[in-house]
């Protein structure tokens, strides 16, 4: 907890000394120029802060110039970077990305990211923490769920932290806990390609499994990446060891990995945000046993940051070492959370 509070004070104390003129001007397709401080672009919005308005988010598509002595990444739909600081060329619609002698003008729509290279570690920083809770009359059943991500964005890599937790409780039977964390990590190159590194731990007690580690690694590549949507690929191999409730000793496993990532956003009141993955792990070293891990969320903006979330999971097994061991467990949350960015 002192620790804790610690970081929290230095936190506070430091935002401060973090901050920077806000010289930078934004102007928008109704003629209106905005002086503030330009933070990011992501999901098709600009995050700004004003001396009047404090933080606020600005829809990309209404966003026809901009202008900044301070240096920006920006990343475009085809995948391209350019480094630089903005000025406004003749033309509205476009951004002059100046970097030294050179300069490069890009049209506004197609620009997807946006990262200011002196930011500092907290401003890259973006997460959410969910919390829900599910009751049925007719067997007494009741659901707790939990989730929390965290994770940090550079102009060239980007890691994440998430959790997950589930806890069925029913009149005359034993609680059935599945936690979930995850730890990813991804290193960008040019035309929408990258490399990632996972981790995960978890916990299913609907299936029998007291605990699974798992470490590999892949490369994908973001197939589509607009304001409004990304498809995501990745392929690549993992190492697992896992342990079952009736045995004594571990399983150890290699596995190859295929995935695809699907999501979608509107920014209208309410703000939408839809997402789905889909993972097959095939086993090489048991014959014809696989894995599938599938996901869902539907976020609806209730005020601001806080929202309303509808989760549907699936885990599949085709053939689980343990006898006792169910091969899927499906389950849908809803439940109510609060983002920062």
């Amino acid at each position: 907890m002192r620790f804790g509070a610690a970081i929290g004070t230095i936190a506070l104390v430091a935002a401060p000394a973090f901050a920077r003129p806000k010289t930078d001007v934004v102007v928008l397709d109704n003629g209106n120029r905005i002086t503030c401080e330009i933070k990011k672009l992501q999901r098709g919005k600009l995050t700004i802060s004003t001396d009047a308005s404090g933080t606020i988010t600005v829809k990309w598509s209404h966003v026809v110039g901009l202008q900044s002595t301070f240096r920006y990444q920006i990343v475009l739909d085809n995948g391209e970077r350019h480094i630089g600081r903005f000025d406004l060329p003749p033309e509205l619609g476009r951004i002059a990305v100046a970097n030294g002698p050179d300069q490069e003008d890009v049209d506004v729509v197609r620009v997807v990211e946006m990262v200011p290279i002196e930011a500092t570690i907290w401003s890259r920083m973006k997460g959410s923490v969910d919390a829900g809770y599910d009751f049925t009359q007719a067997n007494s059943a009741t659901t707790w769920s939990a989730s929390a991500t965290l994770s940090h964005r550079t102009p060239r890599r980007e890691s994440e932290v998430s959790f997950s937790s589930n806890v069925k409780q029913q009149t005359g039977a034993e609680d059935i806990n599945r936690q979930d964390l995850r730890v990813q990590s991804y290193r960008y190159f040019e035309k929408r390609w990258f490399a990632a590194v996972l981790g995960q731990v978890e916990k299913n007690e609907s299936q029998s499994l007291d605990v699974r580690g798992l470490v590999g690694g892949g490369v994908g590549r973001k197939l589509v990446q607009t304001n409004r949507s990304n498809v995501t690929l990745l392929g690549g191999a993992a190492f697992s060891r896992e342990k079952y409730q009736d045995r004594t000793d571990y399983d150890t496993n290699a596995e190859l990995v295929a995935g695809i990532g699907l999501e979608t956003f509107r920014f209208d009141s309410p703000e939408l945000d839809l997402g789905a993955g889909f993972v097959v792990l095939p086993n090489l070293l048991t014959k014809g046993r696989y894995r599938l891990q599938a996901n869902g969320k539907a976020r609806v903006e209730i005020f601001r940051d806080l929202y309303w979330s509808l989760t549907v999971y699936e885990s599949f097994d085709s053939d689980p070492p343990s006898e006792t061991s169910r091969r899927n467990d499906f389950g849908i949350t809803t439940s109510i959370g609060w983002s920062f960015n």
